[in-house]
């Protein structure tokens, strides 16, 4: 089982790598800087692979934002069912009301490692 972080921040993919480690050992991290490098990654997932079990995604990428990534993974057939979080940088009700219309939730990210431990165990649980 693994998940796929979609952020550019390094700082804080090390963070979730660490605390998703504390809360399960289980779940793999892979991280990709932005929208593009995971549409590319889903396109390359051959026969017979499994797709992602979960997707982070932040608001703020290059190339492509968090919106439109979103949008591009909701119309396809395959990567629609694969469950996503969009990680808001703040309280957004435009971007909670748009996440919500596709059907994904949102968190506003973590800044304490506290509240990450509190996130790992969330997104874990919904991919039970």
């Amino acid at each position: 089982m693994y998940f796929i972080y979609v952020s550019s921040d390094n700082d804080a993919i090390e963070l979730l790598e660490e605390v998703l480690q504390l809360v399960d050992k289980t779940k793999l991290l892979i991280a990709v800087p932005d929208g593009y490098d995971l549409v590319q990654f889903l396109q390359n997932v051959k026969r017979g692979e499994s797709y992602p079990d979960l997707i982070i995604l932040s608001t703020h990428l290059s190339r492509m934002s968090g919106k439109e990534v979103l949008e591009l993974l909701k119309i396809d057939d395959i990567y629609r069912l694969i469950p996503v979080i969009m990680l808001l940088h703040e309280k957004d009700e435009d971007e909670e009301l748009f996440c919500k219309q596709l059907g994904t939730d949102t968190i506003i990210r973590p800044s304490l490692k506290k509240e990450w431990i509190t996130v790992a165990k969330q997104m874990c649980a919904a991919c039970v």
